[in-house]
């Protein structure tokens, strides 16, 4: 009886207790935070498809493709520029300065931002295996009419991750606008001889946006495995329209849409080409799509 006692005792002492969801969700934000660091050690190319669906799913109309690279600034930040057009068009100063070539929007301005919803005030634990462990991120209406676009913009965000179970990384986010808060205007210079607009562009980030981003980590050249980097391989967004667009506006470029199709929703998907800086071997790497 005694030494059951002592068993019993010491499975007490040595068990861990479950870390909650906020926990959880505290250590995937620490992780992607410290994963961008090492961005400054790669280079990338992205390429992106675009389709307009009708509300069953047919495709009514196909945008050229584009490919983008990431620049550098002068003063040292990243950029989008494109490098090249689906349909043969000549890239904007496709030889040029990289100022000149960027796309003009800063990406941490765009609304929605992973880091922002990985602070997300509202979670849920889900199953744990040795494939993951799932947290639900759930609408947070308090929220939706913050001063701050990126707050808004995740309190709009039903999302469901899958965090490496040994470093918390988020390798899968998964998830739909339910709500509003990721709307607004933007603007964007024309550049391939279109008049400017006259009023300013609204996001393709409707209530009923869907999207998925699928994350691997990818081991650097000199096998260190402090120096792994966590990349994108697959996105997919499924965006509606406005009951009224005419046209759409993307890499600075602007498209027309086929007219008498209700329901049209944009298909995006993307996939990025990466290079650690000095290394021979080429990876996935892929970023959010960032369309108007």
């Amino acid at each position: 009886m005694r030494t059951i006692l002592l068993f019993f005792i010491g499975g007490l002492l040595t068990a861990q207790p479950r870390p909650s969801a906020a926990d959880l969700l505290a250590n995937a934000l620490v992780a992607f935070q410290e994963n961008q660091k090492q961005q400054d050690h790669w280079n990338w190319t992205t390429s992106e498809t675009r389709a307009v669906v009708d509300k069953s799913g047919a495709v009514v109309q196909k945008l050229p493709d584009v490919t983008i690279e990431s620049v550098i600034r002068k003063d040292g930040r990243r950029c989008n520029a494109v490098l090249s057009w689906g349909d043969g068009v000549e890239p904007y100063q496709l030889h040029g300065e990289a100022d000149a070539r960027c796309s003009g929007e800063d990406p941490l301005a765009v609304p929605f931002q992973v880091e922002s919803l990985l602070k997300s005030q509202r979670v849920k634990s889900g199953k744990q295996s040795e494939a993951g462990i799932e947290l639900m991120i759930e609408h947070d209406k308090a929220r939706v009419h913050s001063a701050q676009p990126d707050v808004r913009c995740t309190a709009s965000i039903h999302a469901t991750l899958l965090l490496d179970p040994r470093t918390f990384f988020p390798m899968r986010i998964a998830g739909e606008l339910v709500d509003t808060g990721c709307e607004g205007e933007t603007s964007q210079e024309l550049r391939y001889g279109e008049p400017q607009p006259k009023r300013p562009l609204r996001r393709l980030l409707y209530k009923g946006t869907t999207f998925r981003l699928i994350y691997s980590l990818q081991a650097d050249r000199f096998s260190n495995p402090s120096d792994g980097y966590w990349i994108t391989t697959e996105t997919h967004w499924a965006r509606p329209f406005a009951k009224n667009a005419a046209a759409m506006v993307f890499a600075n470029r602007r498209f027309d849409l086929k007219g008498g199709v209700p329901e049209r929703v944009m298909l995006l998907d993307s996939h990025t080409t990466a290079q650690e800086f000095g290394a021979q071997s080429v990876t996935k790497f892929d970023t959010v799509g960032k369309d108007k």
